[in-house]
């Protein structure tokens, strides 16, 4: 039995480095680590074999997800939609800055009708659109668009407030949604990391204003003709 506690103990402790690991491969790699110990820890103990399958199910998924990672990493070969971010839109060109970001993105095509975010949800992804346009929505009301280049969910992520807006696919998209807590980790431990995501940000969010008004400024055009 104390053997299973200090293996319990082990697997805690890998959990807990999981947590304040600000790149990604390593933070997955730390939790595949914590579900085999404690896989071994439940087994030594003869738990129940719901909490093995659980334990073991948790280290599969993230050993998944680890080696897709890593693959990725070794490759060295940039998306063409991951150069478009980083060369153009973000201005980074560092090797091993373009490797931790990478780590943090997730990309996937969404259909047309298919909703990126809810006016009102807490916490929205922050989006970067590669390909394709969405329209944006306050009320059920049409008050603009995004397109390739755009940011979606940093005035949320800036302001810390709940999504403004509705957003969803007009056409086929192609886009990555950037893990937003450990791009903040990322940030802090790298500053010019921070303020090349600040500088997109802010440029993708002015952008996005001066659309917008252009659209309610058409709408009001066409009501008063």
């Amino acid at each position: 039995m104390e053997t299973a506690y200090l293996i319990a103990h082990i697997a805690a402790l890998l959990l807990v480095v999981a947590a304040v690991m600000t790149r990604v491969r390593t933070m997955r790699l730390m939790m595949t680590l914590a579900g085999l110990v404690a896989l071994v820890n439940f087994v030594l103990a003869g738990s129940s074999v719901v909490w093995i399958l659980w334990s073991g199910l948790f280290a599969a998924v993230n050993l998944v997800h680890f080696a897709a990672l890593e693959m990725r990493a070794r490759s060295g070969k940039l998306l063409e939609e991951e150069r478009e971010l980083f060369d153009e839109v973000m201005k980074i060109t560092e090797p091993g800055q373009q490797r931790h970001l990478r780590d943090l993105m997730k990309w996937q095509d969404i259909s047309p009708g298919e909703c990126l975010m809810k006016q009102g949800q807490a916490a929205p992804p922050l989006v970067y659109v590669a390909r394709g346009r969405a329209d944006i929505e306050v009320d059920a009301k049409r008050v603009g668009e995004c397109g390739p280049g755009d940011f979606l969910g940093e005035m949320s992520l800036i302001s810390g407030h709940r999504a403004s807006a509705t957003v969803c696919a007009a056409d086929p998209m192609r886009v990555a949604t950037l893990d937003r807590d450990a791009l903040a980790q990322l940030s802090r431990t790298a500053p010019e990391i921070g303020r090349a995501l600040d500088s997109a940000l802010n440029r993708s969010l002015a952008a996005k204003v001066v659309r917008m008004n252009e659209t309610l400024k058409a709408h009001g055009a066409g009501g008063e003709a």
